[in-house]
């Protein structure tokens, strides 16, 4: 399957993972400084079945929402 210039940049930064490969808090591994760009990128991959994404549900009042990604072994 080929991936676009960012696909690939995100896809290889979720690799690499947080504190363990494959994985991590979507807002430590993106290599974009712009949420709308990270969102859209990330929405392509998952459409392409590559990572999940999951919403953190314990995430507190007022603060944006955190997402967990993995990459679909």
């Amino acid at each position: 399957m080929e991936l676009t210039e960012k696909e690939l940049a995100l896809f290889q930064a979720i690799q690499q993972g947080m504190d363990e490969p494959n994985c991590g808090w979507l807002h430590e591994v993106t290599p974009f400084d712009n949420d709308h760009v990270t969102a859209g990128v990330l929405s392509s991959l998952v459409k392409k079945k590559l990572v999940h994404s999951y919403e953190d549900d314990e995430t507190a009042p007022g603060s944006p929402p955190a997402y967990w990604v993995e990459i679909i072994q």
